[in-house]
This record gives C-alpha cells, structure tokens and sequence, in this order.
C-alpha cells in the first residue's frame, strides 16, 4: 500500500517467475490498482520527478518517456487497475482495466520504470522491501 499523508494512493503488487526482484531478469509485471482518482498529468509530474530524483535517464530521454506515456495514460479512477508488464526482451507493456494501452520498447524506460518502485532509494523504503521479496 502507498499512502501519501493521510491519504491512500494505490495498492501495489510485483509478479516475478520466482516470486522475487531481480532487476534485469524478466518477464516481470507491477499492477497498481488505485485507490482514488488521479488525473494523467499528475501520474505523469509524479513519474517525472521520481526519475529526477532517482538520477534516472538522461533529460532528453526522460522527456521522450513522458511523451509516450502522455499519448498511452488516461485519468485513473477508484478501483483502475494499471498494469506494466515487462517481457523476456525488456519491452514493457501498459494495461489498464485488463485492456492493453500500448507499448515502449526501449528496454531502458522498463528500468527505469520499474525502479520507481524497486531502486534503493525510492521513496517508500519499506513497500519496496515488500515488492522485492526482503523481509
């Protein structure tokens, strides 16, 4: 669960082969499902100033990122589900309500993207230690 303040955001949820993060070794899958309505611009500000803060990609790709997932991300409601699954070759694939939204296969967004969640230094130390398995 990712709360901010008071508020919950979403419920978060990792599928691996092994049940387990291993950064690079997919298919691997992230599914939020929203716990209150968001609109695309502010999941697309929060997804930018995460890879910011990261030091994840370069200006200019973190740029071209935004826009394809401005063209791919609708507004979420309560109960959406939003899911990024990641194949064998990298590639990452957006889902929304169990339909698919589009592709980006540039395997270093599916990284990057990931690492939101999963780096170290992300922003809700103890749901990451959860996603990835660690006690």
């Amino acid at each position: 669960e990712m709360s901010w303040l008071w508020f919950k955001l979403y419920d978060a949820t990792l599928y691996s082969e092994n049940g387990r993060y291993r950064p690079g070794h997919y298919p691997q899958a992230l599914s939020l499902t929203y716990a209150r309505a968001i609109e695309r611009d502010d999941l697309l500000s929060a997804t930018a100033a995460e890879w910011q803060r990261l030091g994840l990609g370069s200006e200019q790709q973190r740029q071209g990122w935004l826009g394809q997932l401005a063209a791919l991300w609708p507004d979420v409601q309560a109960g959406d589900r939003l899911t990024f699954y990641v194949d064998r070759g990298g590639v990452g694939h957006f889902w929304w309500r169990d339909k698919p939204l589009g592709t980006l296969a540039d395997p270093q967004f599916s990284a990057a993207f990931l690492a939101i969640w999963l780096a170290q230094g992300s922003r809700d130390p103890a749901l990451t230690r959860r996603l990835r398995g660690e006690r």
